[in-house]
């Protein structure tokens, strides 16, 4: 179990790292780093974390330093991933950046609390998947596909 626990926090690792600074990566890469981390992540057992305190990073400067790495999401249709123009309107609006913000803050949740308790690191990363990260993963990797 060590070595899995191990691996899947390495996993994690790439894909706060990409988040946060993405190299060469193109957005469609992104989506599958994505997807594949939320493929893995279904695989494990649901748990809840003991930890009392989350510590978490600030969202508004997260968000800001995602956008200086990821300029080209913005606003997209979450039906087809394309980007809206300024006068596209559809039922439902999606917002890549806010997406990406959140999918890092609680993979970086994961990461912090993996350097006190691993067991806690993974609880934290399949109970915050079901209830919040995953679906961001769904909404945002069309969109992601769409940009290439």
């Amino acid at each position: 179990m060590k070595l899995e626990t191990a691996v899947m926090l390495a996993r994690v690792r790439r894909v706060h790292a990409a988040l946060l600074d993405r190299g060469d990566l193109t957005a469609g890469a992104l989506a599958d780093l994505l997807v594949d981390l939320r493929q893995e992540v279904q695989g494990l057992p649901f748990g809840v974390p003991d930890a009392d305190d989350l510590p978490r990073e600030a969202y508004r400067d997260l968000r800001a330093r995602i956008a200086r790495a990821w300029p080209e999401p913005g606003f997209y249709d979450p039906a087809t991933g394309r980007a809206l123009g300024h006068c596209d309107l559809p039922a439902e609006i999606g917002d890549a950046l806010d997406d990406l913000t959140d999918l890092t803050l609680d993979l970086g949740t994961a990461l912090a609390l993996a350097d006190t308790d691993e067991a806690d690191a993974l609880a934290w990363l399949r109970f915050s998947h079901d209830a919040h990260w995953g679906d961001h993963v769904q909404d945002v990797t069309r969109h992601l596909r769409w940009l290439g």
